[in-house]
């Protein structure tokens, strides 16, 4: 008789797709792939029906908060750097004015003196060397301070340097009485006028027009296009949360519009202010120190020019034609500046003092005319054109620090305001948060 059989189940274990056993031995194993679902899954819960708008609409009302907070102090921060480069590059056009200014006061002294013959005046060499050390400074502060500029102005640098050896070389051979130290100034003048006038006329033309394109950056105002449509958003979220609960006012939500309805406020009255301030200051104080510049400038050539004519005794026809530019040049721009009429009443003794040299020398009376152009008395061409250049230099320096110092002053306290207008971003972002976690409570 044969023994009963059982049944007995087996447990076959789990194959790979190759055959082999599994390591798991049949369980399934989670993967990042299949964690994805989950991921998936957990946000759609925190997502869905009106509390996941809410968190959403959150979301975008903290970002737009901060966003709001961020434009609003990086456009005072833009405004305020830009009125410091507007007066960084406004002193250095005052800078290189006064080296032009100077060159040709240097000239005009060294020409004058020339007439003289011999030993020119200690007064009148005195002068002649302040002018050119001032020069010398001008330049190199120049370079130090705009460091764009320091090729340029070691170029000019170079160029004076020839002017003054050839002006000495003149000196000396005046004071033996040989003709060519004429021909030395004549050269002297020519070559400044030739070489390194054109370099300091550069300079000031670009150092002008970064000023031009700082006065127009320092109006930061379309950047704050953001912040208002940043708070429209907010305020669009706060109805939409009113409508959807059925609860009209959510203290923390409406604190955070009200804090960035200031803030946007502040920064929009800050940065026009600047623009207002800028903008007066580059029509006004600036605008005059440029002209009275060019007017020392014409006035010093025009005088340069008067003596350079006498100098080449009947062959300085160009030289004349060149002062009488020089004095169109000098009463059209007076014109155009205000306060300007006790300049143009001392001008106006210049140039009768200077027909007078004209007509003495036109009518053979050379010595009368050098006389009568190298006279320090009442009337004399020196005594009446040392009136106007020391009275037009005092009104273009005083212009010229007008401007430097209000545009310096116009920063005192932007920076503490964008300061305090970024926290106001970031505490408008935790109300926005508060009012919302708020609702969500309430809903559930």
């Amino acid at each position: 008789m044969s023994a009963p059989t059982t049944n007995i189940p087996v447990a076959i274990p789990a194959r790979s797709s190759s055959g082999a056993p599994s390591a798991s031995g049949g369980r399934s194993t989670r993967t990042i792939a299949g964690s994805i679902p989950g991921a998936r899954s957990l946000a759609d819960r925190l997502l869905h029906g009106t509390p996941g708008r809410m968190r959403l609409f959150g979301l975008l009302g903290v970002i737009a908060a901060v966003l709001l907070g961020a434009v609003s102090a990086n456009a005072l921060v833009a405004s305020q750097a830009a009125v410091e480069r507007a007066a960084n590059n406004t002193a250095q056009v005052v800078r290189a004015q006064s080296i032009h200014v100077d060159l040709l006061r240097a000239d005009a002294l060294a020409t004058n003196a020339f007439l003289v013959g011999g030993l020119e005046s200690p007064d009148s060499r005195a002068k002649y060397e302040a002018a050119m050390a001032r020069v010398a400074s001008g330049i190199a502060e120049a370079a130090a301070a705009q460091p764009a500029d320091g090729t340029v102005l070691g170029a000019l640098g170079e160029k004076v340097q020839t002017y003054a050896a050839l002006v000495e070389q003149a000196r000396a051979n005046n004071r033996l009485g040989l003709p060519v130290g004429a021909q030395y100034l004549t050269q002297a003048s020519a070559g400044l006028r030739s070489d390194a006038i054109p370099i300091v006329e550069q300079v000031v033309k670009v150092n002008e027009d970064r000023s031009s394109k700082e006065f127009d950056r320092s109006n930061s105002t379309l950047q704050l296009l953001v912040g208002v449509v940043a708070l429209l958003g907010l305020v669009a979220l706060a109805v939409w949360l009113a409508r959807r609960t059925h609860r009209y006012l959510n203290p923390s939500l409406t604190g955070a519009i009200a804090l960035l309805l200031v803030a946007l406020f502040v920064a929009a009255t800050q940065i026009s202010a600047i623009a207002s301030a800028t903008s007066q200051v580059s029509s006004g104080s600036y605008q005059q120190a440029v002209a009275l510049a060019d007017v020392t400038t014409a006035a010093n050539d025009a005088r340069a020019n008067e003596s350079l004519t006498l100098i080449r005794r009947g062959s300085g026809a160009d030289n004349q034609k060149a002062w009488v530019a020089d004095a169109k040049t000098v009463e059209d721009t007076l014109a155009g500046v205000r306060d300007s009429s006790d300049l143009q009443q001392l001008w106006r003794g210049y140039s009768d003092a200077h027909t007078k040299v004209r007509t003495l020398d036109d009518g053979g009376r050379w010595d009368e005319a050098v006389r009568l152009s190298t006279s320090i008395a009442d009337g004399g061409a020196a005594k009446t054109f040392d009136d106007f250049d020391v009275a037009v230099t005092q009104a273009r320096d005083q212009a010229a620090k007008d401007t430097v110092t209000t545009l310096q002053d116009l920063h005192g306290s932007v920076a503490l305001i964008a300061v305090l207008i970024a926290l106001a971003g970031l505490v408008a972002s935790w109300l926005i948060v508060r009012g919302i976690s708020q609702r969500l409570e309430e809903y559930r």
